[in-house]
């Protein structure tokens, strides 16, 4: 697209610019000002601090013809210690850049170009607070991109759900053991526990744990124990039922010792993302378009990439799709080192445009391609009757 081609040199050193300075969720106030500025600066009007974040934004640009309204979706937080270790300086910049090139052919589109800035999708999931507010309800589309170690008009994602167990005992002297009640067994043995239980669940729930917090001393018998999970399912009907296992397990485990016990969930659940075929294929046709290799979007599958992502929630609300586009070879992995500096890269450089022009192009599809809207909200509907006919799904645990 020549809009994009014309803008190339800026869009690069943009996504420099971000990756140079990372900045950790609901604190990226250097990459929410430039993107916002930056929008800015090509006529759109931008609403700072929405949905009570400070870094979170809402820009927004009218044709001046009835139409549509299409949002990019802008990450732009860093990972701790790593930095850009997800190239979300890729997944800001290529949102806000697709809007800009189709704002310099306003005159030539219908309806609202958006850019939503979304903090904090390493974390509490800025979108979901976004959802939440209604910064979506008026969106007809909503678009956005992601690196990966593959090309492929869409990336699935599951649910996931953070859980923090935190048991509580009795301090005593090692030497007097059972005058005290030690938190830490408590947590040793839910963890422990967990391992069993994974026997009677699906193949498809998979869980990372830490103890953050174990005791003091050796010679104390420890009266605080905290544990962290986050556990991953598919769907989030199977999640909670996991969820409720892993909560009788903790639960009996305290009672059996003599502790107490709580369990938070820090952050909000990340839904299963929905697939759109209508826009995963005019996705398809740009890439093709473009002379972009890429991994149809039926040989992608949720059981072999356990991503999780804010995004999954916003699929649930408005006909989305989330284009994935490779920074280097297979065996690079998300959230690395190597990732990182595959985020800054010619390739990855290389990616971003070529990403961006795509966004661009299906874009003008959703604007003004006649049906391809209509498909895609009916596909929408179809698919949130069938897989949710019994009524909206809530957890069990909220």
């Amino acid at each position: 697209m020549n809009e994009v081609h014309s803008l190339e040199r800026r869009i690069v050193e943009v996504s420099k610019t971000i990756h140079s300075s990372p900045e950790l969720g609901l604190k990226e106030y250097k990459a929410s000002e430039l993107l916002s500025s930056e929008l800015e600066r090509y006529g759109f009007k931008v609403e700072r601090g929405i949905a009570d974040m400070p870094t979170a934004f809402r820009a927004t640009l009218a044709t001046g013809r009835a139409g549509p309204r299409l949002a990019y979706l802008a990450e732009y937080d860093a990972l701790p210690q790593i930095g850009h270790g997800c190239g979300h300086n890729i997944v800001g910049t290529s949102a806000v850049f697709s809007a800009i090139a189709l704002g310099r052919i306003a005159d030539r589109l219908t309806g609202t170009i958006m850019v939503l800035g979304t903090p904090d999708e390493e974390g509490s999931g800025g979108k979901i607070q976004m959802v939440k507010a209604g910064c979506l309800e008026d969106v007809d589309a909503a678009m956005m991109s992601h690196p990966m170690n593959y090309t492929s008009p869409w990336q699935p994602s599951v649910g996931v759900d953070c859980l923090t167990v935190e048991f509580t005992g009795r301090a005593a002297h090692y030497s007097t053991p059972h005058r005290g009640v030690n938190a830490l067994d408590g947590a040793v043995l839910m963890l422990a526990g967990l391992n069993f239980l994974r026997h009677g669940f699906r193949n498809d729930v998979i869980y990372g744990y830490t103890i953050d917090h174990g005791g003091i001393s050796p010679g104390i018998v420890p009266e605080k124990a905290v544990a962290r999970l986050w556990i991953k399912s598919t769907d989030l009907r199977n999640l909670a039922h996991v969820i409720s296992k892993v909560k009788a397990c903790a639960e009996g485990v305290a009672e059996s010792i003599g502790a107490q016990v709580r369990i938070e969930h820090p952050f909000p659940v990340f839904e299963e993302s929905i697939p759109n075929l209508t826009l995963m294929h005019a996705v398809s046709q740009n890439l093709t378009r473009l002379g972009i290799p890429f991994r149809p979007p039926e040989e992608s599958s949720r059981s072999l990439a356990y991503v999780s992502t804010d995004y999954g929630n916003v699929s649930h609300v408005v006909p989305s799709v989330s284009v994935v586009i490779a920074i280097g070879p297979r065996e690079l992995t998300v959230h690395t080192e190597k990732f990182r500096e595959a985020a800054v890269s010619k390739a990855g450089h290389e990616a971003l445009l070529a990403v961006t022009k795509v966004m661009a192009m299906t874009g003008v599809d959703v604007l003004c391609r006649p049906g391809i809207l209509e498909a895609a909200k009916s596909e929408f509907l179809k698919y949130k009757e069938s897989r949710f006919a019994d009524g909206p799904f809530a957890p069990v645990y909220d």
